[in-house]
């Protein structure tokens, strides 16, 4: 039985704040938290509703973060449906206070050793886990197509796990097939189609 999951990076956050300008010293899990879309991020995360294969979806997840509902409602709504939120397709745990506090060059050591974490934050593995989780929820049940709001580490971490990856300096490149599914960075937002058969990938596309 064939089932089409849309995972979808969440749109341009808005961070002209003076409070929060130096983010790497600020509390991190209220800046995570509290980072909502910007004017641009909201105008853009309205036109994924001009995206056809979108319409008629009635099941929408979302982590729980402002960035990622923000995103999510005018999908809801345009499907006259309700936003699910769940915990196992939140931000990556740092287990820091303060962004500065994690070790040097931490994402690309976290994408060459999917085991590397700092104390007891996640590593890309234990992120996989839980998503993984998640996305088997949903492969074993009724439903044949979701949509999904969330970040980029997961969503790079997942297609890490299924596609051609490499990693230059800040700069990710995904195939898949020979096609190319990021260029540089993943888009925000960003939607990206992964169709299975069986529970068993198939395909996988970058729609916009």
């Amino acid at each position: 039985m064939k089932k089409v999951i849309y995972l979808i990076r969440h749109s341009s956050p808005f961070v002209a704040i003076t409070n929060y300008k130096d983010y790497k010293n600020v509390n991190w899990a209220e800046f995570n938290r509290n980072m909502i879309l910007s004017s641009v991020g909201e105008e853009k995360a309205s036109k994924l509703c001009d995206i056809g294969e979108l319409k008629g979806i009635k099941d929408v997840y979302a982590s729980n973060s402002a960035r990622a509902i923000g995103t999510s409602k005018y999908l809801a709504e345009m499907n006259n449906t309700e936003i699910k939120l769940d915990d196992r397709i939140n931000e990556r745990e740092f287990d820091v206070e303060r962004i500065s506090q994690l070790p040097e060059d931490f994402n690309n050591k976290s994408f060459r050793d999917k085991n590397f974490k700092y104390q007891n934050g996640e590593s890309l593995n234990d992120v996989d886990k839980r998503f993984n989780d998640f996305i088997n929820e949903l492969l074993n049940s009724n439903i044949q197509k979701a949509i999904v709001v969330l970040h980029g580490i997961i969503l790079l971490s997942f297609l890490e796990n299924n596609c051609d990856f490499s990693l230059d300096g800040n700069k990710i490149y995904v195939k898949y097939n020979g096609k190319i599914i990021v260029d540089e960075k993943p888009k925000s937002p960003g939607v990206y189609k992964i169709t299975y058969e069986d529970n068993k990938i198939v395909d996988i596309d970058c729609v916009n």
